[in-house]
């Protein structure tokens, strides 16, 4: 066995954060010797086959590199995909430290009944991040260095409560907009609330509805009220940035993506363009005139170049309320016979797209405090 490979093996894992054992490194050595291929080769697909697995540490024993070389040995390795199917309980919670302005993975399970604190959690959490993700923005971010001869501006994020008694000052507020009381709006903050003016604002471009998180540019008035001249929606964010932020994690859970990877990822998004999803609900399956214009959706999409991959059809599926008490079964399923001799009238659609059932409040299910099963075909 030659030393030089033995070494090139390690060196190549070591680039990528692993380290091995001498039996492990021999095991790689042989499959190199084996399959005839190069080390930076075997590299590759041993690093691929674990980008699949979830690694709890960067030291990689014997018994995972040998159960994954014999997978590739095997031909069990599936094809590298873009898409994952994550269910949502194994979906990981992650939450934002405001000291180290860093996220960490909860090591608490996903639970469908939130306890009585859930509620306010989610919306400081949401409007901590949001924060966070603004002063990153070059508008807001300050300089870490500010020099004399500096002339670069920026816009500094007030608190709520910092903004109390500073009168006829500019100043900048980033909070969720409520209606605490009746005709009265308020900007409200971790640190407090206080009422706002818009009758002579300017706003951007956006949907701005009740509790939904603005950022206000304006002057505290005499009597208390903060009369806003400019507000906006939290800007948005490339997603090169905010990998730059929060390093390369997986918010969705599933594989880590290297990031060597991204510009493969990035081509691939770039080369789907013309990809489509197509989402239709209240999709009424006992009137004739839904299949009508079933046919018409499926007729016209049929025909463009590229067909859409993905169809979503969502209940209710009657316009009728059904319950599992009194539902005529054998009704519901001549409906969806005649959904499914529709769609195969379309050659082009069954062979390259997929569709996707998603039953309604009102469709008949096990129990209604339970989300409906969700069919794919």
């Amino acid at each position: 066995m030659s030393m030089e490979v033995q070494k090139a093996v390690h060196a190549e894992f070591r680039l990528h954060g692993l380290s091995l054992k001498r039996e492990s490194i021999k095991l790689i050595v042989a499959y190199v010797d084996d399959q005839n291929v190069s080390v930076e080769d075997a590299a590759d697909l041993i690093l691929n086959a674990l980008q699949k697995q979830e690694l709890k540490t960067t030291f990689l024993d014997v018994a995972t590199v040998e159960k994954v070389i014999g997978d590739l040995l095997e031909g069990v390795q599936q094809e590298d995909s873009t898409t994952h199917i994550i269910s949502a309980f194994d979906m990981p919670k992650y939450s934002y430290d405001c000291i180290k302005k860093a996220f960490y993975r909860v090591a608490k399970n996903p639970d469908m009944f939130g306890d009585a604190t859930a509620k306010i959690s989610l919306y400081q959490e949401r409007l901590t991040i949001l924060r966070n993700r603004v002063s990153r923005n070059k508008l807001f971010a300050k300089a870490s260095l500010e020099l004399a001869s500096s002339k670069r501006t920026y816009c500094e994020l007030t608190s709520v409560q910092g903004v109390m008694g500073l009168y006829d000052e500019v100043k900048y507020l980033l909070g969720v907009l409520t209606e605490i009381e009746d005709g009265n709006l308020f900007i409200e903050d971790t640190t407090g609330t206080i009422k706002v003016d818009l009758s002579t604002a300017t706003s951007t471009a956006g949907l701005f509805t009740e509790n939904c998180i603005v950022i206000a540019e304006g002057q505290l008035r005499i009597d208390g009220i903060f009369e806003v001249t400019y507000m906006g929606l939290p800007m948005l964010e490339k997603r090169h940035d905010f990998r730059d932020a929060t390093g390369n994690e997986n918010f969705f859970g599933g594989p880590n993506i290297r990031i060597e990877d991204f510009a493969q990822l990035e081509d691939q998004e770039h080369a789907a363009e013309s990809d489509m999803f197509v989402v239709l609900s209240d999709v009424w399956l006992d009137l004739p005139a839904t299949f009508i214009k079933l046919r018409n959706v499926f007729d016209g999409f049929s025909q463009v170049e590229v067909v859409p991959s993905l169809f979503v059809l969502m209940g209710n599926f009657s316009s009728q309320p059904n319950h599992i008490i009194h539902t005529d079964y054998n009704f519901m399923k001549e409906h969806f016979d005649a959904l499914a001799e529709l769609i195969c009238e379309f050659p082009r659609l069954t062979e390259g797209s997929h569709f996707v059932l998603i039953p309604g409040p009102q469709d008949p299910s096990p129990s209604p405090a339970l989300p409906p099963v969700v069919h794919s075909m």
